[in-house]
């Protein structure tokens, strides 16, 4: 604008030719040095108009002016100055132009109607006569373009930024806020200008801002680079959200100069991901109480000992409910009391010779009102557990005494003991109640199995009692045989367990052997008790004696397992004997043993019809029989032991 001025300045307007302004012949002369209108106007690098201020009709036009707008000398000299600005351009004010001598960029429109940025600056020339105005243009299109386009971009990125869903802020190197999005802001309960200028680490969890810290100082010097980071933010009501994203370093750059922070809110995902885990943590606490219940269902199908049963269900329930210790008191009903049988997790012994009335001590209140007692604080309660001495209940605090009931009956109670005060959720409850009845049960099914076992070796008693019995009874009706059905028994069984038989298969024998005539209460007292040689009639009668034994006992379950000796004692190895002929190892084991103590029984004993053999005469005619009578290898084993029992 300097040459324009001063242009404005030198030049003077005069007619040529005598003519007035309507000639359109105009020249501009220097008042110094005579300079002609061809240099000091048409030769200017700038376009230039000369104006009239009256009309606004442009009088004169330079070249570089007719180049820019690519209208002729003579088209242009025609126009008016509010002609260049392209069409539904709104006119400036050209006299507040002129006289505060400013600039105006102006939208013109070319010979091609094109448009142009122009930027026009208008000065007043001195004329008494002929106000003129000299209007100096210069093309501004790439400049103006330029700012629009950086506008454009702003524009674009404050949209953006405006109206992302995901967070993107600018952060100072101090961490304060400089940019924050609209929307982004507004999802958090916040305006923007709240957040402006607001320190970042003020809004993030405690918890998370050492972190935050961090990454920044990782970042710090590395321009360009950026970190992923994670951490909670509090919204304008309080509440936090987990965000994630990435935080980026350009502080050295100088169209941003800050930490470019981009996250997205992802506290329903983190939600959903907590929630699974819970689930996944309740389902896994689920299977191991059933784990746990499935080992305590063992323990009382597979334990017979209600102290093993408890030691057993103790354990699961410490392990499962989380406490420190436990214990069991077992309920009397004659005695109403309950009394100490299994504890574990305690440092002493446990107070076995107690007796806790019902409705005394925390236990005796649990069972008499069948309802559960529990203490937050056992130390500061005048009362105390029943399953140890007080003395050992030290560092305990939280107590809880549950009755064990089943169909309503009450079976004893659990006392559990814990080292620090909590408070159970119902899940740990429903736990503890279904251990309570599980407890119930394995004590109710240990006390049954110890009372049918008791009922059981009673029958048991009673069952070898009348065996026994009818031993008897057959002895006392031959006096001959008196003392015969023991003795026999007695050392059957010892050659049987010399051999090897044990547990119910030496039971049986042992019952097999006190029975083996038992058969002989079928057969006349005629011919059993007769004095004399027995004819062959007789003689069957009392071969018979085996089949009625058979007969006798096999109805009865117990007594069918001891038939072998009854019914086969009589069979000989080589295939004669009777009542069925069987030969070698078709003998039942038993019965092959007995054969050999019967026999030296009888023949050691006094009969009327002949007098006792001697030890010696009687193994030898065992000893002759082997192979034959008896089975060769059991003869050996009786006479190594006979040997070795004199």
């Amino acid at each position: 604008m300097g040459a324009l001025s001063f242009l404005a300045r030198r030049a003077c307007v005069s007619n040529i030719g005598g003519g007035g302004p309507e000639d359109g012949l105009i020249r501009i002369a220097s008042t110094t040095d005579g300079l002609t209108r061809d240099c000091l106007f048409d030769n200017h690098p700038q376009p230039l108009l000369l104006v009239d201020v009256a009309s606004r009709r442009v009088l004169e036009v330079n070249d570089a002016a007719t180049a820019l707008y690519g209208i002729a000398h003579e088209a242009f000299t025609r126009m008016h100055l509010g002609d260049l600005w392209a069409d539904g351009a709104t006119l400036p004010d050209f006299a507040t132009i002129a006289n505060e001598d400013a600039e105006h960029v102006a939208h013109h429109r070319d010979a091609e109607g094109g448009r142009l940025s122009v930027q026009v600056t208008i000065s007043t020339l001195p004329s008494r006569t002929f106000p003129r105005w000299l209007v100096a243009l210069q093309d501004v299109s790439r400049r103006v373009e330029a700012e629009e386009s950086a506008r454009r971009s702003e524009r674009l990125y404050k949209a953006i930024v405006e109206n992302a869903f995901d967070g993107v802020a600018l952060l100072g190197p101090d961490l304060t806020n400089r940019t924050v999005g609209t929307r982004a802001a507004a999802a958090l309960g916040f305006r923007t200008l709240e957040l402006a200028g607001r320190d970042r680490r003020d809004l993030i969890h405690p918890a998370d801002r050492k972190r935050f810290e961090e990454v920044v100082a990782t970042l710090t010097g590395r321009t360009g680079e950026r970190e992923s980071i994670t951490y909670r933010m509090r919204d304008a009501h309080g509440r936090w959200h987990w965000l994630e994203g990435t935080l980026t370093n350009m502080v050295d750059d100088p169209d941003i100069g800050a930490f470019v922070l981009n996250y997205h809110d992802i506290t329903e995902r983190v939600r959903a991901t907590d929630s699974a885990k819970d689930l996944n943590a309740q389902l896994e606490r689920r299977m191991q109480h059933l784990q746990a219940l499935r080992r305590i269902d063992m323990a009382i199908t597979n334990s017979v000992d209600v102290g093993l049963a408890l030691d057993i269900f103790l354990e699961q329930v410490q392990s499962d409910l989380k406490i420190e210790a436990a214990g069991v008191l077992l309920y009397d009903e004659h005695t109403q009391t309950l009394q100490p049988t299994a504890a574990r997790g305690f440092g002493g012994e446990i107070a076995r010779d107690t007796l806790v009335p019902l409705g005394d001590s925390l236990a005796g209140y649990a069972a008499l009102e069948q309802r559960t007692v529990y203490l937050q604080d056992l130390q500061r309660d005048p009362r105390w557990g029943s399953v140890v001495d007080p003395a050992h209940q030290e560092g305990y605090v939280a107590y809880w005494a549950v009755p064990m009931l089943t169909k309503g009956q009450l079976q004893g109670v659990i006392e559990l003991y814990a080292t620090k005060v909590f408070v159970p959720d119902a899940e740990w409850f429903e736990f503890l109640e279904t251990f309570a009845d599980q407890g119930a049960i394995a004590v109710e099914s240990a006390l049954l199995f110890r009372s049918l076992e008791r009922s059981n070796i009673e029958l048991q008693l009673a069952y070898d009692k009348t065996i026994e019995g009818w031993a008897y009874a057959l002895d006392l009706k031959d006096e001959e045989t008196a003392g015969h059905s023991q003795r026999v028994t007695q050392m059957t069984v010892r050659l049987a367990r010399r051999l090897g038989v044990d547990g119910k298969d030496l039971v049986h024998i042992q019952r097999g052997a006190l029975l083996h005539d038992i058969g002989k209460m079928g057969v006349p007292d005629s011919v059993l008790l007769k004095r004399g040689p027995l004819d062959p009639e007789e003689r069957a009668l009392i071969e018979q004696h085996t089949v009625y034994a058979f007969e006798l006992l096999s109805p009865i379950d117990f007594l069918r397992p001891a038939i072998d000796i009854p019914y086969c004692h009589h069979e000989r190895w080589d295939g004669g004997g009777y009542p069925r002929g069987l030969k070698g190892e078709q003998i039942p084991l038993a019965a092959r043993i007995f054969a050999i103590v019967d026999v030296f029984d009888a023949l050691t004993s006094e009969r009327p019809y002949r007098g006792a053999w001697t030890r010696e005469r009687t193994l030898d005619h065992i000893l002759e029989g082997a192979g034959s009578h008896f089975d060769p290898a059991l003869v050996e084993a009786f006479m190594a032991m006979v040997r070795t029992e004199r």
